[in-house]
């Protein structure tokens, strides 16, 4: 459950403010609950795993001074994320302290796993990370960046533009291996080099993790923003040529819904994936609505507006353009976050192949599993591999240990003591009875012994 301790500090809300965006995070949570397709699952606790995956547009550097994100809008970022089990967030900046802040909104049960930033005219100094549920999603101590072979290195022996990140995780009964990419975008020219350079990086990290989910015989998902155009072409063929399955339906994830840019595709295990629901949450339609440029007119940057004298707008229509299309992609992203539902729990499937219809029809009767040996001990028995017959273990389980005949009469312990029975019992050892009585016993059990 997502925390909202801010939103009561009085040196951070204002109770304007604080009435705006409960508001506002009271829609988003309604929007989070509708149906699939608009909304997102209720998370299970074992059934299922819902995997998200979200470009969240230069997080948060402000070098393009649209900013910088507003308190509300790491409110409403980590309420978002709080929907899924695992998700994996690119374009995170050198500075992690926003999604440190987003972290602490999401509680203590939620962790990260973030890469160092990728240098280079084309890495932009980015991160990518995966944000975990730790008390459903288990990380598996395996996290590294991808680097090609020089086999396999894209023309101009060049590495990825961003090095694509993989983390090994278990949900249940699911073991799996995320890989995020943020594919380099280059032009939408189909000749040129840039595009080209694009399609070869979907093709190699494709590739690449094609070879490991093969070599391993483990879950590969490949997931994050490809800059994929539409569902066909060059750059979505680079992807599922090298095997890789997609959810059965496709969303668009950029704001304007015309766009596949993300995608969360799985080379697994036979018969280990199970969809269930698959979808891309457009928050446009709860957070920063249309109808909301009123109230945020005043804190949109004059830099980026034309404004008259007074400041005001020379044109309303040009500057609500500006909060629309651009302004709010800094508060929140351009962005969709996209997800996955899959199945986790395979104890049917588990059970059902233990049986055996010859088991059946012969109806045996229940296997011994321990036997009393004549002094006593109890051995545990079990069936081997090769036949039906019972095999002792070498280690034997002792009998219950019952006192001998010579300890009747001792004191009760789970009697009361009393002063008086305490003081009988010192009076007792005291005066030598008690040693008078021990011999005794040694020699008569000496007599019985020698006695024929």
């Amino acid at each position: 459950m997502v925390r909202y301790a801010d939103l009561r500090d009085p040196d951070l809300f204002t109770e304007d403010e604080r009435d705006w965006v409960s508001r506002r995070l009271l829609d988003l949570r309604a929007h989070m609950k509708s149906p699939p397709g608009i909304g997102i699952p209720s998370r299970t606790r074992n059934s299922s795993l819902i995997i998200g995956t979200w470009n969240l547009r230069d997080f948060d550097n402000n070098k393009y001074r649209h900013g910088p994100r507003r308190r509300e809008s790491l409110l409403y970022i980590a309420e978002i994320i709080s929907g899924f089990d695992v998700c994996a967030i690119q374009e995170v900046n050198e500075n992690l302290d926003p999604l440190r802040k987003v972290m602490e909104i999401l509680g203590p049960q939620w962790d990260f796993i973030a890469t160092d930033v990728t240098v280079g005219s084309s890495g932009n100094r980015e991160r990518m990370a995966f944000v975990f549920d730790r008390s459903k999603v288990h990380f598996q101590n395996v996290a590294g960046e991808v680097v090609l072979p020089k086999h396999a290195l894209l023309p101009d022996e060049q590495q990825f533009a961003r090095t694509p990140f993989l983390v090994r995780f278990q949900a249940g009964w699911f073991h799996f291996t995320l890989c995020t990419v943020h594919i380099y975008f280059g032009s939408d020219e189909k000749n040129s080099d840039r595009f080209q350079r694009r399609v070869a990086e979907i093709k190699h990290i494709a590739e690449e993790m094609a070879r490991r989910a093969d070599r391993e015989d483990e879950n590969y998902i490949l997931l994050g923003d490809f800059n994929i155009g539409n569902k066909m072409g060059a750059t979505m063929d680079a992807l599922t040529s090298a095997g890789f399955q997609l959810p059965p339906e496709l969303f668009p994830s950029n704001v304007l819904g015309d766009k596949y840019y993300d995608q969360i595709a799985f080379r697994t295990r036979k018969d280990k994936v199970t969809f269930i629901n698959a979808g891309a949450f457009n928050f446009t339609k709860s957070l920063y609505l249309p109808e909301h440029y009123d109230h945020y007119a005043p804190v949109l940057p004059e830099r980026h507006r034309e404004l008259k004298e007074n400041g005001t707008p020379k044109s309303r229509s040009e500057d609500k353009d500006y909060y629309l299309s651009r302004w709010r992609t800094w508060q929140i992203s351009d962005h969709l976050p996209l997800w996955v539902e899959l199945a986790i729990d395979f104890s049917d499937e588990h059970l059902q192949h233990n049986l055996s219809a010859a088991a059946q029809q012969e109806g045996k009767p229940a296997q011994l599993e321990v036997v009393e040996e004549e002094d006593g001990t109890i051995s545990t028995l079990v069936p081997p591999a090769s036949d039906h017959a019972e095999v002792k273990r070498r280690r034997k389980r002792k009998s219950p240990h019952i006192p001998g005949k010579e300890k009747e009469g001792t004191a009760r312990v789970d009697g009361k003591l009393t002063l008086g029975l305490a003081w009988k019992i010192f009076w007792f050892v005291a005066t030598g009875k008690a040693e008078k009585v021990r011999k005794m016993r040694e020699e008569k059990a000496k007599q019985e012994k020698e006695s024929p």
